[in-house]
């Protein structure tokens, strides 16, 4: 029996879900146990599965390594992921379309073999009315002043 996707869910960092240049980026926190990734497996989105090579994992904290690339994580070269590290998951290929989506990572690690995390968010279309509204500071309003 694996680690079912509700505890898995709160893995995921809410509102990290966003498009790159060249495909999608999420970030992940551990807020359950010290796991040992071995193996990037897949990802799937929007009907779509990315390959080990087209995922890339790094750590956000001080002094996190370089990104790495899911087909070289391995037994010999793991991602530890302890307990509150974050990482970030960039993955290349087609751009999220705007709207909800469910995506799903799959790892195998050491402790409990393996995990399918699941990812739920909103990517938001840009418009015109989201770029900058500009706002006087209270100071600069004449009743402060």
């Amino acid at each position: 029996m694996g680690v079912p996707a509700t505890l898995l869910r709160r893995w995921y960092l809410e509102g990290t879900l966003h498009n790159t240049r060249h495909g999608f980026t999420f970030s992940l926190k551990n807020r359950l146990a010290p796991t040992t990734i071995v193996k990037v497996v897949e990802l799937h989105a929007m009907g779509r599965v990315y390959k080990p090579e087209q995922i890339e994992i790094r750590h956000l904290l001080p002094n996190g390594r370089a990104w790495i690339r899911g087909d070289a994580v391995t037994e010999k070269r793991p991602v530890i992921f302890r307990v509150n590290d974050i990482v970030a998951v960039r993955v290349t290929g087609e751009r999220l379309k705007p709207g909800h989506h469910l995506i799903t990572l799959e790892l195998e690690t050491l402790e409990v073999g393996s995990l399918r995390v699941p990812v739920e968010d909103i990517v938001w279309e840009p418009s015109a009315a989201q770029t900058y509204v500009p706002i006087k500071p209270l100071w600069a309003m004449e009743r402060f002043v």
